[in-house]
């Protein structure tokens, strides 16, 4: 029988990285996850609970990586020139196989010193899961500057291989959390006769280029277009920024009305990019790599003050 689930009953142990008010820690066994980022004392992502550490909860901690693809699948598997690959459920929690496979699996550490860490792991397919050899890598850094996380992912593959990549942050939303980013067009609603349609000119109400109030909205939207840079401004004013570079030209927003956070992820593919590569759908965002080729890029954290 095919395993579904994958995730380890085990959070593993923890890093901690630190500069001047920063401090990271990160769960390397437990698919790069970061447990907290923290600025002078003020949680900057959404903290991991005691409770969600002990359990291993997949969506209880502040931010994981999305390899070799992000968000879900609308149905069972995917087309790539010319094959069908069936995936499986990877988590209880989605219907489908949702944001690839490194966000569950254990990193090993390449190198660790006061406030880098830099992680690897390799994926070996088996049935059910992502069809394709490859090696992701992560290499997080503190510094003055806030948080770095540089995203990569590789080709292990000896044929041409599809691939994407992003990060999934929480960031707290108390009451009057406001939300701003520029971009131009807006993808619709996950569904599964969605896989044929493209992004959508921004319409009212979808806009957050006035920063917004996002505390109250019930929202999971692909953004196209984005600037590369975000602003979640927190009731008293102060400011968390998220930029990125690289492959990571789309934003993905997920707010829902009984969440304590707001989830703003740089990612390089729409959801269900496979699919829609397939469909001939433009501007899905899936790269192909060929063997032993790469794409990446990275994601920058830091407080703004008020």
């Amino acid at each position: 029988m095919i395993q579904s689930f994958r995730q380890p009953s085990e959070t593993g142990p923890l890093v901690t990285l630190e500069h001047g008010p920063y401090s990271l820690t990160v769960a390397p066994a437990f698919g790069g996850r970061m447990v907290n980022f923290r600025h002078a004392g003020r949680d900057i992502l959404r903290p991991t609970s005691d409770a969600a550490l002990a359990q291993a909860a997949t969506y209880g901690f502040a931010g994981f990586p999305l390899m070799p693809y992000s968000g879900p699948l609308f149905g069972p598997g995917f087309t790539f020139d010319g094959v069908t690959y069936p995936l499986v459920r990877t988590v209880r929690e989605e219907p489908t196989a949702t944001h690839g496979e490194s966000w569950l699996g254990p990193f090993r550490i390449l190198d660790q010193t006061r406030n880098v860490l830099a992680l690897e792991m390799e994926h070996e397919p088996t049935p059910g899961t992502f069809p394709f050899r490859y090696r992701g890598q992560m290499r997080f850094s503190v510094s003055d500057a806030g948080l770095a996380v540089l995203l990569c992912v590789t080709s292990r593959e000896h044929r041409p291989m599809p691939a994407g990549l992003g990060i999934h942050p929480y960031f707290p939303k108390h009451p009057g959390t406001r939300l701003r980013f520029e971009s131009v067009g807006v993808w619709p609603p996950d569904a599964p006769e969605a896989v044929g349609l493209g992004c959508e000119p921004l319409i009212a109400g979808l806009d957050f280029a006035d920063g917004p109030d996002v505390s109250p909205m019930v929202i999971d939207r692909l953004y196209e277009g984005w600037d590369g840079r975000a602003e979640v401004i927190a009731p008293d004013g102060f400011r968390s920024v998220v930029e990125a570079d690289g492959v990571l030209d789309k934003l993905q927003i997920y707010s829902a009305w009984d969440c304590p956070y707001v989830c703003v992820e740089p990612v390089s593919n729409t959801n269900d990019g496979f699919n829609r590569m397939a469909a001939g759908v433009p501007s899905h965002g899936v790269r192909i790599l060929e063997p032993n080729r790469s794409i990446e890029g990275t994601v920058r954290i830091y407080a703004a003050g008020k």
